[in-house]
């Protein structure tokens, strides 16, 4: 959910050094984000989020239901196959951390799988630690030194080493360009155990992964013409037929197609609602 660059605001992002960078995307550090809606539509791509309010008001969020989420100026919004909503008018000194698919693995204690489509306070997640995070981002002059601040303090804050299982890797490297009955048939276990592999690591099933990563492709190509021709998408991703793409995008988003509308300036992901 990292927005992208936009004029009218400050942006700044910051891709972090080793061990960090085979697991987070990017830091990100959004000031004076005012947008006319009140709410944007989230859209998931497998990835987790830690996002925090500088100002220090609380963070709300909606599930796909319209129940409120709110939680105080920091929250983890856990692996992702739904979508949920951001209510935009709190956002105008957001500091945030996108990790990669599986990226969060290291930072919690026991299996990913549990956090699956998940919001909890990063309090609830790294106790007093959360809190000391947020005083020293708060004290930080400058996105530089906040990125510093980010970066030091999340290495320290690891559970397990900054390894993965070489299976789940091999089929992280794969996934967007193979079968997954193929990438399970290569990586020498049974189909069920590597499942699990994947489910601790990562948060779901590859299958559920490979259908996300075939959303999103879709998405950029959406993105990417002002005519879309649906017939191309659906041969371009791999859909069997129109219906089976309206399905999988009505699942993942909560929208038709036809629907989508991307906000200038702001990731894929965000629609204003």
């Amino acid at each position: 959910m990292w927005p992208s660059r936009m004029k009218a605001m400050l942006l700044r992002t910051y891709t972090p050094l080793l061990p960090l960078s085979p697991f987070v995307d990017c830091f990100w550090y959004l000031e004076g984000y005012n947008p006319a809606h009140s709410r944007e539509l989230t859209l998931p791509d497998g990835s987790a989020d830690a996002i925090i309010n500088l100002t220090g008001r609380p963070i709300r969020l909606f599930d796909r239901h319209n129940r409120a989420l709110v939680f105080g100026h920091s929250v983890l919004c856990g692996p992702h196959t739904d979508f949920f909503i951001i209510d935009t008018a709190g956002e105008g000194n957001v500091i945030g951390i996108h990790f990669k698919p599986g990226g969060l693995h290291p930072f919690v204690e026991g299996p990913l799988h549990p956090f699956l489509n998940q919001h909890v306070s990063l309090c609830d997640l790294w106790g007093a630690k959360a809190d000391e995070l947020v005083e020293a981002l708060q004290e930080a002059e400058g996105p530089d030194a906040m990125f510093h601040v980010l970066e030091k303090t999340l290495r320290a804050l690891a559970f397990k080493p900054f390894a993965r299982n070489q299976a789940v890797q091999y089929a992280l490297s794969h996934l967007q360009h193979a079968q997954v009955a193929d990438i399970m048939d290569r990586v020498g276990f049974s189909h069920r155990r590597f499942n699990e592999l994947f489910k601790d690591e990562i948060g779901m099933a590859p299958k559920r992964l490979s259908r996300l990563y075939r959303f999103q492709t879709a998405l950029e190509l959406m993105g990417k013409s002002a005519n879309v021709i649906w017939q191309d998408i659906v041969f371009a991703c791999g859909y069997y037929d129109q219906a089976h793409f309206i399905k999988d995008f009505q699942s993942f988003s909560g929208i038709n197609p036809s629907q989508y509308d991307t906000i200038p300036g702001r990731h894929r992901n965000h629609v204003s609602l």
